[in-house]
This record gives structure tokens, C-alpha cells and sequence, in this order.
């Protein structure tokens, strides 16, 4: 099966994230999924980032569905959609992804402490 697989660190990391899944989805033949995919991405990472503290890994591959992507960082807080606020600039992250993905969710990860949060495109 094909993945991409990357580490991220806390510095801003969502640009070669998005270069490296537009390569990947080049590759698979499934560049009809970039604008939401690279926005899920993206979502993803920086929510890992700024709710985590922590870097974390980056994996995409084909599914059933057509692509999914996960995000695993070291925290073990559960993320949780919250209504946008018009007052606030952030916290509309997971209604994003939740808008444009047909399935999302989170996980426990095995054998190392945090949570990986994952989407999946059709």
C-alpha cells in the first residue's frame, strides 16, 4: 500500500506537509482530492501544533474511501468540535475538516503516549 509518511516539528511545518501530499497525490492519481486534502492537512498539523505543543507525524494513504489522513502528536486530549465564535480568530479547525471529510475521528496510539486524529476524503 502506498503512504506518505512525515515528522513534523513544533515550528511551522504545514507548507512541506502540503508539498509533499500534492507529490504523493500526483503520484497516486488522485490530484482531484488536493484542495481538501491539503486543507485537512493543514487543519491538522496546526491544530496538533498549537493544541499539542508537541511535533508529530503526518501519514496519508489510500483507503477504501479514496485517501485518508492521519495526524499523530503526543497529547492525550481529545479534540472537540466547538461552534465558531465571530468574536474569536481560531477554534473553527475540526468544523472544517468535519465539512469537507466524509469520516473523522481520533485514536488511542499504541505504544506511544498521544492520540492520532485522523479524516477521510471521497
Amino acid at each position: 500500500m502506498d503512504a506518505l509518511r512525515l515528522r513534523f516539528e513544533r515550528a511551522p511545518a504545514a507548507a512541506a506537509a502540503r508539498r509533499a501530499v500534492l507529490e504523493a497525490l500526483d503520484r497516486w492519481k488522485l490530484a482531484h482530492l488536493a484542495d481538501d486534502a491539503l486543507l485537512v492537512t493543514t487543519e491538522l498539523i496546526q491544530n496538533a501544533v498549537r493544541h499539542a505543543g508537541t511535533g508529530g507525524v503526518l501519514v496519508v494513504r489510500r483507503c477504501a474511501a479514496g485517501l485518508r489522513i492521519e495526524v499523530a502528536d503526543g497529547s492525550r486530549e481529545q479534540p472537540t468540535p466547538r461552534a465558531p465564535d465571530p468574536e474569536r480568530i481560531g477554534g473553527r479547525g475540526l468544523s472544517i475538516v468535519a465539512a469537507v471529510a466524509c469520516a473523522w475521528g481520533t485514536l488511542t496510539r499504541t505504544g506511544h503516549p498521544g492520540k492520532v486524529v485522523w479524516a477521510e476524503l471521497a
